[in-house]
């Protein structure tokens, strides 16, 4: 388990950091330590099934305003408190009982999903000569309400300060935050609302004598800002898998790489440009707020011109367009990446478009070409993004408050509610539970409710949803698929 609060007394695998691999990646090798899961965004779950008859295992009080994140066996929750202050904090919770075992605010304002990083720890002598190779390290980078971010990191040695840098007055409402690191330096990255796009930089330095004697323990870190973009909001931040290319999508419809290497940009392009292809007239501009994703040969970003409801295919490598996908209606919720058993396990992207008033429909599409694979319209309005399991099965809820496991095939597996609004995305973890390791969904509906949903098999004595018991239930009202 990671720690976050509590320091050790001595650095950390001096004797066997020889055996630590370089910091090539900047996320955490856990569940799920961002908005997205991934740095591509993907919401694919590569390594776990979800459940064939859901079952409720627990349910708590308070909810989600964001997607939870799963830093180790610890599940953060962005939410409102179910009691007393209401201001927004990041409650922690046990992910098998469902305990709360501490809470991180208040906050004023929308506190964000946060994003879990590796940090390095580099072992120094008194010439700041390096000694042994880095040791991985915990880092945090969240946002504290409407104008705060912080960057988090405890001490990896007892009595020496921890990082808790609060960076105010930054306008970075609502906005996500991605990473790239150098191999020395982990660098978080993110955007204000005036366009600003903003690195953080954070590596942890300790001294030793001759003997191995921790002399002095340092966190160099700091910020600066790379560019302004005048007149544009940053609406997500995603990269390639390892980071070597950030990409930012804006509001007023530009997208930008950057190589975080050599810190300059590696391309831009926009909506009318994707739209025209150099083919004909531009058509008018629209805005990327979508987040990106991208494919997993790190090959194709998926940019979402949101209102006009198109999806296009980007090259990774210059930004030039591959395909052109339009759905005819905006887009609602996705895009998300999984696989397609079926056929090969191809890369599949789904969306959700509004397609009547009273209904959305899940778009899904061949990611190498754009094609259409299928089309299901759903019974209801979502705005949910679906995660995907290792089978390729998609989960999502709508505003009925059904909770729908779809498979690739566009048949339905099945369908459970849960009373209320489910508009964030449902999220996978794997855990001890009665001994065994069991794969564990976390649903959050809007009546302020936050479920743990295992496999019916799972549980001695189980409720599953469909009981309608102590009003958890899902008897089949009106609304749901059939």
């Amino acid at each position: 388990m990671r720690r976050w609060t509590i320091g050790i007394t001595a650095v950390i695998g001096l004797l066997g950091a020889f055996a630590q691999p370089p910091i090539t990646e900047p996320l955490f090798d856990s569940a799920w330590p961002t908005w997205g899961r991934d740095m591509r965004r993907s919401h694919f779950v590569d390594d776990l099934a979800g459940p064939n008859t859901p079952a409720v295992l627990w349910f708590r009080l308070g909810g989600a305003l964001e997607e939870p994140a799963i830093p180790g066996n610890s599940l953060w929750v962005p939410q409102h408190p179910a009691q007393g202050s209401r201001y927004t904090r990041y409650t922690f919770y046990n992910p098998v009982n469902g305990n709360a075992t501490g809470s991180f605010g208040p906050f004023w304002g929308q506190p964000s999903t946060p994003i879990f990083l590796n940090a390095a720890i580099f072992i120094v002598d008194n010439n700041g000569n390096q000694v042994l190779p880095p040791v991985p390290w915990d880092a945090l980078m969240l946002s504290g309400g409407q104008y705060d971010c912080l960057l988090f990191s405890a001490s990896p040695v007892l009595g020496y300060p921890d990082v808790f840098w609060t960076i105010r007055g930054v306008p970075a409402y609502r906005t996500s935050f991605g990473a790239t690191t150098d191999g020395n330096y982990i660098l978080p990255v993110f955007a204000d609302n005036f366009g600003n796009i903003i690195f953080l930089f954070l590596a942890w330095f300790i001294e030793v004598d001759t003997s191995f004697q921790i002399q002095d323990v340092v966190a160099d870190y700091g910020g600066l800002i790379f560019d302004q973009i005048p007149s544009a909001a940053l609406s997500s931040v995603s990269s390639n898998q390892n980071g070597s290319t950030v990409l930012l999508g804006f509001h007023n419809g530009l997208v930008v790489a950057i190589d975080p290497i050599i810190l300059d940009y590696a391309w831009f392009t926009d909506i009318p440009t994707l739209s025209d292809n150099g083919n004909g007239p531009e058509v008018p501009s629209d805005s990327v707020d979508r987040p990106i994703a991208v494919t997993s040969n790190n090959q194709t970003a998926i940019v979402c011109a949101s209102n006009s409801g198109r999806v296009y295919g980007v090259a990774m490598a210059d930004g030039s367009r591959q395909w052109e996908y339009q759905s005819g209606r905006p887009i609602m919720a996705g895009p998300s990446i999984g696989p397609d058993p079926n056929n090969a396990n191809e890369d599949t992207v789904y969306i959700v478009v509004r397609h009547s008033p009273t209904q959305s429909a899940i778009h899904a599409i061949r990611a190498s070409n754009g094609a259409q694979k299928w089309v299901r319209v759903l019974p209801n309005v979502s705005r949910c993004t679906p995660t995907i399991d290792q089978n390729g099965v998609l989960y999502l809820g709508d505003e009925r408050g059904f909770l729908y496991a779809i498979n690739p095939n566009n048949t339905v597996k099945w369908q459970t509610y849960l009373s209320a609004p489910i508009r964030i995305a449902p999220v996978m973890g794997e855990f001890t539970y009665n001994g065994n390791p069991t794969t564990i969904m976390y649903v959050a509906a809007s009546n302020r409710f936050m479920y743990a949903i295992v496999d019916q098999s799972v549980l001695s004595t189980g409720i599953s949803p469909g009981a309608g018991v102590g009003g958890l239930g899902t008897v089949p009202l009106p609304g749901g698929m059939r």
